[in-house]
């Protein structure tokens, strides 16, 4: 009797799970039911190929919760809560954990989203001014220490526009390897605190903040990094992001994005823009000037699943006025999306991209211009 009531309680549990799992409207794989009726989490995969710092692993676990606000009657998405933990490691040595909490109050006026992180990451520095005549002699250094990071914004009146503010701190020490520290570098690049606060506008009428599919996100942010806000050094960073989000009809849609930062003379060179493109290894070209631009096609067979090309181009330099002559880092690739949280609108998946150096695998959740 015993044996029969534990199959039948093993019959119970698979049928339970599966209707947890099992969207009813389309029958298909889907973790909607669990991440915002039964609290659950939803574990991400973290899988490095990142030639910056060589292949690695590790995992994320995305807990979620409905947003209060978010009702048939929301007149606008509201993205639900998200608390997060994630740990990871490459071959290099470079190992990384942190926390982060994602919300939204008062019907998306005003949000919210700040992390908590400490890394020791093992990095090769090619010199400053995106493509230079160096770039087959390197640097190697380790990058150790903690931050934190904070962004709220609020939305004005009933508008799409946000104005908002960032605090960033960040306690770290660079060590490169045999003591030898490469040209135009200065001892004060080595071991520092970094206080930042930035103002920020923006404005956002994406149909979705995790994988939207149509609207615009423009946000243009200001930095001044202080003493008096807990750092060492006295530097200024100014960055302007827009990304673009169409649809032609049900099957096809395209996208796109224009990123710049700059940087004054003072900030550390970890600290200076470099090339932001899927495909091109993170600080690999680097200036006080950096300039990535990005279109992608995608074509939705289904609902449930998304196929896309993506293309782009950047330049870094020493200045403005030498941004135009300076030479382009290029990229491709494809990738593929499933919708993985109908109710949130919430894909993943993965992106293969080939850049001036190897090819590069991401497994993507959410958008890839994300953050």
């Amino acid at each position: 009797m015993k044996r029969i009531l534990f199959i039948l309680f093993l019959f119970a549990s698979v049928a339970r799970a599966e209707s947890i799992f099992i969207d009813p409207e389309d029958h298909f794989l889907d973790a909607s039911s669990w991440l915002l009726k039964h609290r659950g989490f939803l574990p991400v995969p973290i899988i490095i190929t990142e030639p910056a710092v060589g292949y690695g692993g590790g995992v994320a676990l995305l807990f979620m919760s409905e947003n209060k606000d978010a009702t048939s009657e929301s007149r606008r998405f509201i993205a639900p809560t998200v608390t997060g933990v994630m740990a990871a490691a490459t071959e290099n040595g470079t190992k990384a954990g942190g926390a982060f909490f994602m919300h939204n109050w008062d019907h998306d006026r005003w949000r919210y989203l700040g992390f908590v992180a400490a890394a020791s990451v093992n990095l090769d520095f090619y010199g400053l001014g995106g493509f230079t005549p160096s770039k087959d002699i390197h640097f190697e250094y380790n990058l150790k220490g903690w931050g934190v990071f904070n962004d709220l914004r609020a939305r004005i009146e009933d508008s799409n526009f946000f104005l908002g503010g960032r605090y960033i701190y960040t306690d770290l020490t660079v060590d490169f390897d045999d003591d030898i520290l490469p040209p135009n570098l200065r001892p004060q690049d080595i071991e520092n605190r970094n206080g930042g606060l930035s103002l920020l506008a923006a404005y956002d009428n994406r149909n979705n903040t995790l994988s939207p599919q149509s609207g615009t996100y423009l946000e243009y942010r200001y930095y001044i990094f202080n003493e008096a806000l807990g750092g060492d050094l006295n530097y200024h960073v100014q960055a302007l992001d827009l990304q673009g989000f169409w649809r032609v009809n049900q099957i096809w849609g395209f996208a796109g994005r224009l990123y710049n930062r700059w940087v004054d003379d003072n900030a550390p060179f970890y600290a200076k823009p470099y090339i932001t493109l899927r495909g091109v290894p993170k600080l690999r070209y680097q200036g006080d000037i950096a300039s990535s631009a990005e279109v992608e096609v995608r074509y939705d067979p289904h609902p449930r699943w998304e196929l896309s090309v993506f293309g782009g181009a950047g330049r870094a330099a020493d200045s403005a006025s030498d941004l135009k002559d300076a030479e382009t880092a290029s990229a491709y690739g494809a990738g593929f999306r499933y919708l993985i949280a109908r109710l949130l609108g919430f894909q993943m998946g993965v992106d293969i991209a080939k850049g001036p150096e190897d090819w590069v695998f991401y497994i993507q959740a959410g958008g890839a211009w994300m953050f």
